[in-house]
């Protein structure tokens, strides 16, 4: 049978709502994504076009398909969206004889194309692998998707629709070359042993027992300034063989003013899967893909 190989792309969601003086922004992982899958699903129970979502070019896309399961302590949500370009139906021809005919579908008609996704809720993150599919929809597609409906979901329970929504990429290629690509660092998350809290710095003693192995210290920007250098300090503190660090995430943006979002304990992971095709339609094997993305969902934290 023949395969496909399948890129997937690593991402996080993040929600930034207004504070209580409503002057910020304050920015948090989107940990009510579940709940927003399940009002989409639930939306097109008796209606399947209240789901569509416009997009270019006269293409439009929808979550066709999507489940809850439990990955250790974490929820997960796997799925898939349709896709399709309609008002285009031009003659079809046979690659062996070179003929031509008509098109039998209707202009409002075109031809699915899926993309699947799996979305994985941590206690500290919201991660999102979406298949590369440049038939189907791309990272900001999906974040326009959801967009959309989280607005109709907070005017629906009667909320104002204050809110950001961002997808940032975690880039799995050389940790230096990537923060040397960014135009701006605005932020470093630094993990650490949680001993560093008993040393005489901060003498927390015993105090710490309760505490998690790891202690995340956040190191932030101020307005307009970058902290890139600090974050190449961490990285070269990170790769000395007593360092107490255990993992750095810094975000950013690029030259194109992209979110970016460099994690070291994503160095080196798989980034494609090989599917079968279904010999009649080309099609990929939906169910193994997904049970690829779950595999790779177990394989971080």
């Amino acid at each position: 049978m023949s395969k496909k190989e399948i890129k997937i792309t690593f991402h996080t969601l993040s929600l930034s709502s207004p504070s209580k003086d409503n002057n910020e922004f304050e920015e948090h992982p989107f940990f009510s994504v579940g709940d927003l899958i399940d009002y989409i699903r639930v939306l097109g129970d008796d209606d399947k076009t209240r789901k569509f979502f416009d997009l270019k070019d006269n293409k439009f896309c929808f979550i066709d398909y999507s489940n809850k399961l439990s990955i250790k302590n974490d929820t997960i949500y796997v799925g898939f969206f349709k896709s399709a370009r309609h008002e285009f139906r031009p003659n079809l021809i046979n690659k062996l004889t070179g003929v031509e005919r008509d098109n039998p579908k209707e202009l409002n008609e075109g031809d699915v194309e899926k993309t699947h996704f799996l979305i994985k809720i941590t206690s500290s993150d919201v991660f999102l692998l979406l298949e590369r599919n440049r038939g189907g929809i791309s990272s900001q597609n999906f974040l326009n998707y959801i967009k959309e409906f989280k607005r109709k979901q907070l005017r629906d329970d009667g909320l104002e629709d204050k809110f950001r929504l961002e997808i940032s990429d975690i880039a799995s290629s050389d940790f230096m070359t990537e923060i040397k690509r960014m135009s701006r660092t605005s932020c470093a998350e630094v993990f650490i042993d949680k001993q560093l809290l008993g040393d005489e710095a901060l003498n927390f003693s015993n105090r710490i027992v309760p505490i998690k192995k790891e202690v995340m210290l956040t190191l932030k920007a101020k307005p307009k300034e970058c902290i890139k250098n600090v974050a190449v300090d961490m990285w070269n503190i990170f790769n000395c063989s007593k360092s107490k660090i255990s993992r750095i995430r810094v975000r950013g943006r690029d030259d194109n003013d992209n979110s970016i979002l460099l994690d070291t304990s994503f160095l080196c992971k798989a980034k494609s899967v090989h599917v079968d095709i279904n010999s009649e339609t080309g099609e990929i094997n939906t169910a193994q893909l997904l049970s690829e993305l779950k595999i790779m969902a177990n394989d971080f934290e």
